[in-house]
């Protein structure tokens, strides 16, 4: 390479320029996500223009890189995932086989299937098939493609009023737009456009990483043999060194620089004769190039100067690998200049110098007679494709530019961000790919050669892109979107950089530069809560709401707010941990073990807590955490098995700021190993209103919404339909506690609650919820408008029509004051229309009860028929005979339903749960020891009631939290253990039954 070449050579003087070209979007490079974004905004029916500086489309991805640096297929969506569809539908054609066979391609890909058959995705597939897809998207929306070189001179961007009014290129042409996207490998509209870049890796300090700047010591991977001499004469220091070996690193472990991590061409080769090109000997070929490759087989390498990852059709993706191979080390910078700093000739030039090189090396792998016959041997079968970039020399057209200008902006992706210790809240698209780094330099090293710069550091799960990390700084310019050069560290831009997510990040950027048009917004104001719905519209894989990510974190390792007890084992052998480790209670000691974290000097009021640990097969997944906060202490448990490397959401709770308030991770019952790793605290405005609907977060949080999305029309029937909602107050339902009524289980102490809005009585539903609800307090009421109607009782009472009531069951019925008092209420509001037959049978079971149905129910023919026999079913005899077993007590309860029916189809049948017993003094003394398994017969009435689509009226669980938090009353209520008194019913079962007959809502 001559540095004074590529820095003198001249630039070609352009042609007087017309007038601008204008359009909503100007996208530049085409690049495979200049595609992505070009296409996104014809489909967000904008106008369009695709700049391209190369003829041929879709970057990297269409050549060469085939084999797709993919993380996890969970992060494809939109236009990514409907590339990678595409691809594979072309190869389920027998055609798409032309110099192999399918079944003998087998279906190796990166980390999985090279074709994803339940997916329907290929992450592996020919440069010229992605061609032809990438040239299909952008034929079916029509999308303006012009090809151009920017003008890199200042006359390239022209600003006005803090915005890019129009682009020029080289040849004169200009073309003006609302909203810009660069989507070069080269950042190149930022400097023109006044936008804050840097180059090179930051020191480790600055952002608080481990990985990032100078690395020497942890440069281990893809590295020299020992014994490579670095003087050009081996042995001889006087003769000098080697060209492109540097004396030192240049500064220590973690400091910062200015140097690029290596390109090269993502080398396509095949094997197949009918279809190869020999590799000649390049233009001025130099055997002392390739030195290093000669002393490092010397030094023991006999394979691995390249990979061989096959796509069909017998080519491969030959990217590098090992200490020397593709990457040309070193080669993108110098003193003074770098790749950014060229102009398009010197970075053609350059280019060229890299293929030389990766020319010059296969051949050299292939003749030389410094190279031993078997690796001669071994590398001659290949050559390139003669159906791969015929216009090229069949050799790829994109430089691998792994890095170049990235944005510095208010906003900057970190390592932290890769590993999951920070998550950002506004997600554009999702990363998944290690962290990496390839090497950056050749140096010294205890007198032989090495690299540094190559760092692989895995990352435990996909993470969010923010919004924030494509758009300037504030103050910047206005509309520019960058979904490249985005503002990220060397290290996290590592892992962010791959093609799939280049294609996300670059549809994502048309979506919002779309809705800043309409808008009329800057792009640092577009509304991210605005912004998220259109992306998930799009089909855009964001990953969950983040809810608050932590503005404070106390890590295991705080010893000023983290108390331990018992015997933990300090560990780090599973990433995605905060700081240096994790703790863990070596699977022993259960319930002798805890870490308190101590809630943060100075936060009080509403604070969301998130807690992490790393994930692995032999964790607990029945971890006990204890939340302790002004109210009292919530019992949570987590799943540790699952959803590690990140925050993970407990809830949100109000702190009064005291020291013992805070999380403690518990040992206790634990089927596996406990981790203690981390607690994050981030307070919450009460006022706060992420999504603008509203309603604040700290509301939406409490209900368990979304706070990210708008819930507009929840909100609306909440204000249009008072009578319907009574959410979180007591005062139309008196006392009544209803911690999980009809809720379906979704979780060991978490239920989800269903129901759905309607415009008018029985009409479709317009809008439909599911509300998560945690069951951390017995006071949270849920009063609103439920799928179910009111009860046929009512609905017909309500309509004028009178109706006969059979109460059927045990002694709570037939001396219970809840018929009495369920007959006054109705009656009061429908006098004369209700007729109430008390056919309860004191001591007698559901087999008693199917013995009298037909004189005690049927012969009334009845409207309405409620049941209860579950108390007297669960009865022991004295010597531990049950009464009843469950099963025959469920076959019982269906018998008589099936009678009731088969009079009258249109009977309403309506099953009761009742009260909880204890073992009173002055009852019988064992109304508890003598049904210890009541509560299993009262499960089994609710799961009747579920397969038959009975209406149940489930008291069990009002009168077990009165009997659990407030004992004294609970035994007023039932003096004899067993039969609750009028007061206790009218204060517990009463309104339950009120609530339930009129479906939550004023009797009509």
């Amino acid at each position: 390479m001559n540095p004074r070449f590529l820095l003198l050579a001249a630039a070609l003087a352009a042609p007087a320029s017309a007038a601008p070209v204008s359009y909503d979007i100007v996208v530049y490079g085409g690049t495979s996500g200049g595609i992505a974004a070009a296409v996104q905004a014809a489909r967000s029916g904008k106008s369009v223009v695709l700049v391209s500086p190369t003829a041929h489309l879709g970057g990297l991805t269409t050549s060469g890189l085939g084999w797709t640096d993919l993380g996890k297929s969970s992060i494809l969506g939109g236009i990514s995932r409907e590339f990678y569809h595409r691809a594979y539908l072309y190869y389920q054609q027998g055609s798409a086989w032309s110099w192999q066979t399918r079944a003998s391609f087998g279906n190796s890909g990166q980390g999985g299937p090279a074709f994803n058959d339940t997916l329907e995705i290929a992450s592996v597939f020919e440069p010229k098939v992605a061609e032809s897809v990438f040239n299909q998207l952008l034929t079916e929306q029509n999308v303006t493609v012009t090809t151009g070189r920017l003008d890199l001179t200042a006359a390239g961007v022209t600003m006005a009023s803090g915005k890019i009014d129009h682009i020029r290129l080289e040849d004169g042409r200009e073309f003006a737009g609302k909203m810009f996207i660069d989507a070069s490998y080269e950042g190149d509209l930022l400097p023109g456009a006044g936008v804050s870049f840097t180059v090179g890796r930051e020191a480790n300090a600055t952002y608080g990483e481990t990985v990032n700047g100078i690395q020497a010591a942890g440069a281990t991977k893809n590295q020299l043999r020992d014994g490579v001499d670095p003087y050009v004469t081996a042995g001889a220091a006087a003769s000098g060194l080697l060209p492109g070996v540097e004396a030192g690193p240049g500064g220590a472990d973690g400091a910062a620089d200015a140097r690029l991590q290596a390109y090269c061409f993502r080398m396509v080769l095949t094997d197949v004769a009918a279809n190869r090109v020999a590799v000649a000997q390049p233009p001025g070929y130099n055997e002392a190039d390739y030195e290093l490759l000669f002393r490092s087989i010397t030094a023991g390498q006999t394979s691995g100067f390249f990979k061989l990852d096959l796509m069909p059709n017998r080519k491969t993706d030959s990217n590098n690998t090992g200490g020397i191979s593709t990457d040309f080390i070193g080669k993108n910078y110098g003193p003074g200049w770098d790749w950014t700093t060229l102009n398009h000739d010197q970075r053609q030039a350059l280019a060229k110098q890299h293929e030389n090189w990766q020319r010059g090396m296969l051949w050299t792998l292939q003749n030389s007679p410094r190279v031993p016959l078997a690796i001669r041997t071994s590398y001659s079968k290949w050559g390139l494709p003669a159906d791969e970039f015929a216009d090229n020399g069949n050799w790829p057209w994109q430089l691998y530019v792994r890095e170049a200008r990235r944005m510095v902006s208010d906003y900057v992706m970190t390592q932290k961000h890769c590993t999951g210790e920070v998550v950002a809240a506004d997600s554009v698209g999702l990363a998944a790919y290690s962290m990496d780094s390839h090497h950056v330099q050749r140096h010294v090293k205890n007198g032989m050669v090495k690299n540094e710069g190559d760092i692989q550091l895995s990352v435990p799960n996909p993470y969010p892109v923010s919004y924030r990390a494509m758009v300037p700084k504030a103050g910047q310019c206005s509309n520019l979107l960058v979904p490249w050069s985005i503002s990220a560290t060397h290290m996290a831009f590592g892992s962010i950089r791959m093609e799939p997510v280049f294609m996300a990040l670059s549809q994502s950027s048309a979506i919002a530069a779309s809705l800043a048009i309409d808008q009329n917004l800057a792009v640092q104001n577009v509304p991210y809560a605005q912004l998220r719905p259109l992306l998930l519209a799009a089909g855009q894989a964001l990953g969950d709401a983040v809810v608050g990510q932590p503005t404070s974190v106390v890590d295991n390792n705080d010893t000023a707010l983290v108390n331990v007890t018992g015997a933990w084992i300090s560990g780090n052998a599973t990433a995605g941990f905060v700081g240096t480790d994790y703790l863990h209670d070596n699977n022993a000691g259960q319930g002798t073990k805890q870490v308190f974290y101590h809630l943060p000097a100075g936060f009080s009021g509403f604070q969301r807590v998130s807690l992490r640990w790393t994930a692995h097969t032999n964790r607990a997944s029945n971890v006990a955490i204890e939340v302790r906060h002004r109210g009292g202490i919530s019992n949570l448990t987590v799943d540790q098995r699952s959803n590690g490397g990140k925050w993970n959401l407990l809830g949100l709770y109000d702190f009064s700021g005291a020291a013992s308030e805070g999380v403690v991770v518990k040992n206790a019952g634990a089927n596996g190993y406990v981790i203690a790793d981390a607690v994050g605290f981030s307070p919450v405005d009460p006022y706060e209103d992420s999504d603008n609907d509203g309603m604040s977060d700290v509301r939406e949080l409490t209900l368990g919404l979304d706070p990210y999305v708008s819930n507009e029309s929840f909100i609306a029937a909440v204000k249009e339909h008072p009578g319907y909602f009574d959410l979180y107050t007591s005062g139309d339902i008196l006392e009544l506690r209803m911690p999980k009524p009809d809720l379906v289980r979704s979780g060991a102490d978490a239920f989800r609650l269903d129901f759905s809005i309607r415009q008018a009585e029985g009409g479709a539903p317009w809008a439909s919820f599911q509300l998560p609800v945690v069951k951390d307090s017995p006071q949270k009421f849920f009063r609103i408008g439920l799928d179910a109607a009111p009860s046929a009782l009512v609905a017909a009472l309500a309509s004028g029509s009178p109706r006969k009531v059979v109460v059927y069951g045990t002694s709570l019925t037939a001396s219970g004051a809840w018929v009495g008092q369920m007959s006054s209420w109705l009656g009061a509001k429908y006098p004369g229309l209700l007729t109430v037959i008390n056919s309860g049978l004191s001591g007698k079971n559901s087999a008693e009860g199917v013995a009298q149905l037909s004189t005690k129910v049927l012969a009334h023919h009845p409207d309405t028929v409620f049941i209860e026999f579950a108390m007297n079913d669960a009865f022991l005899y004295s010597d531990g005979t049950p009464s009843l077993s469950v099963s025959e007590a469920r076959a019982n309860l269906n018998t008589m339903i099936d009678a009731i029916k088969a009079q009258n189809p249109a009977a309403e049948i309506i099953l009761q749960t009742m009260n909880t017993v204890w073992n009173s003094p002055s009852g019988s003394n064992a109304s508890a020891s003598l049904r210890p398994n009541l509560a299993a017969y009262y499960q089994m009435y609710r799961e009747v009631a579920a397969q038959r689509n009975l209406l149940l009226i489930d008291h069990h669980p009002n009168w077990a939290a009165l009997q659990q938090e407030d004992l004294a009353s609970f035994q007023a209520y039932v003096p004899d253990g067993v039969h609750p008194v009028a007061q206790g019913l009218g204060k517990v079962a009463l309104p339950l039954l009120q609530w339930k007959l009129s479906g939550g809502r004023p009797l009509p």
